[in-house]
């Protein structure tokens, strides 16, 4: 298994806290499904995103050191015992 990087960090919509959403949103100053649309620029919601969840170990974290992270998306996986309707 390979070792992931300090400065990599991996997302993931599905662990962000509500209060972590808002955080985001107040960020980028719109919603957070924004970064599905077609033509939207990603970078301030994924430095934002980033920030928010550095800050949770580390409440010095900045804005400006979330620019700096580079940045490991991951799927949500689907759930293999779901049955579609």
């Amino acid at each position: 298994m390979t070792a992931v990087p300090s400065d990599v960090l991996s997302l993931s919509i599905d662990s962000l806290t509500l209060n972590e959403i808002e955080a985001i949103e107040d960020i980028i100053d719109g919603p957070l499904d924004g970064l599905a649309k077609p033509g939207a620029k990603k970078a301030k919601l994924l430095k934002a995103m980033a920030y928010v969840i550095k800050r949770r170990d580390n409440p010095e974290f900045t804005i400006e050191d979330a620019g700096n992270l580079r940045i490991e998306l991951k799927a949500a996986t689907a759930n293999p015992l779901a049955t579609n309707a």
